[in-house]
């Protein structure tokens, strides 16, 4: 059995989520939708996962932890001055010309980090992702809360 080495994470709604519980859009859109307001203040509207974010930086040396998101609300300095010091790297499907519902997709950033796609670990809160992150050869874990992703981190 491979060991694990890195932890790649989806960002919007397992590292990023709406203040307004309730919705259900997405985020990226939303965030470019109200962006160019004058009043527009990124944090009244998203809410940094501070929990999963500080359980992260206590695993810091011991895995190489990246991003693997869709489009582009990660960019914004606000949330980079926050993400910075505990990822690497960030890989967005947009700004890439990958999707992540593409094995190939998993492939590429497997090759990229020098990796095995079986020593990384992927986190997404969308099951039709990990099923193309497993077919790549990467282990997966579907985002349902906090608690159940850091019980199970503990024990890699």
């Amino acid at each position: 059995m491979k060991i694990i080495k890195t932890l790649l994470f989806d960002f919007s709604r397992v590292l990023l989520h709406p203040t307004d519980r309730t919705y259900s859009g997405s985020l990226n859109n939303l965030h470019r939708d109200l962006k160019d307001s004058e009043s527009y203040y990124l944090f009244n509207y998203f809410e940094l996962n501070k929990e999963l974010l500080e359980f992260l930086k206590t695993l810091k040396g011991k895995f190489e932890m990246c991003i693997f998101t869709t489009d582009i609300i990660q960019n914004d300095p606000l949330i980079r001055e926050k993400i910075d010091p505990v990822f690497s790297k960030i890989y967005s499907a947009s700004e890439l010309g990958i999707s992540k519902k593409d094995s190939g997709s998993y492939k590429y950033i497997a090759k990229d980090l020098g990796k095995n796609p079986e020593e990384i670990f992927f986190t997404d809160d969308t099951a039709s992702n990990l099923e193309f992150a497993k077919e790549a050869g990467l282990k997966t874990h579907l985002y349902l809360g906090n608690k159940e992703l850091i019980d199970l981190l503990k024990t890699l």
